[in-house]
């Protein structure tokens, strides 16, 4: 028999979110002030701020932040891309989706391991009409509706959100 301890559960999972904002944060902050040429560089400049982290992260830390490489005369830097451009944006979030299916009451997208969270969080940052929240696994979200009379528009909505057809 396991006996579940959901506090600490909660505690980390807390703890675990508030890390990957506290590195998102650092990320822009550094692509923002300096010029990045390569991954390996931003390794470095992190773990000089106290924050260490994988290749792999980093890239998924790259993609869901929107950040773009950039030829500049001294070669190519990273830089954010700006918010207004969304179609880029909405490219990159429907390339990490696999399937988006819905029942009566709930819609399940699912995505690629380890992207599910950077999808949830780009739904809630949009915060589209007919969604009250996320809950992101490692390639699972599940989303609830504002409505369950409604599911068939927030399914559709959902899709056109994600660029998934």
């Amino acid at each position: 028999m396991y006996i579940y301890d959901y506090q600490n559960l909660e505690e980390d999972m807390t703890r675990k979110l508030l890390d990957i904002h506290k590195r998102h944060s650092l990320i822009k902050s550094i692509i923002s002030s300096q010029e990045v040429f390569n991954q390996t560089q931003l390794v470095k400049l992190l773990k000089q701020n106290g924050v260490k982290v994988t290749q792999a992260t980093l890239s998924r830390d790259l993609t869901e932040l929107g950040v773009a490489r950039v030829p500049t005369p001294k070669g190519v830097i990273y830089k954010i891309e700006s918010v207004g451009n969304e179609q880029t944006l909405t490219s990159h979030i429907s390339e990490e989706v696999v399937s988006v299916v819905a029942n009566e009451t709930t819609v399940v997208i699912k995505t690629f391991p380890g992207r599910a969270q950077g999808v949830a969080l780009f739904l809630d940052k949009i915060n589209p009409s007919e969604i009250l929240g996320t809950v992101a696994g490692d390639d699972t979200i599940l989303v609830v509706p504002r409505s369950t009379k409604t599911i068939e528009k927030t399914y559709q909505q959902l899709k056109n959100i994600i660029g998934f057809k």
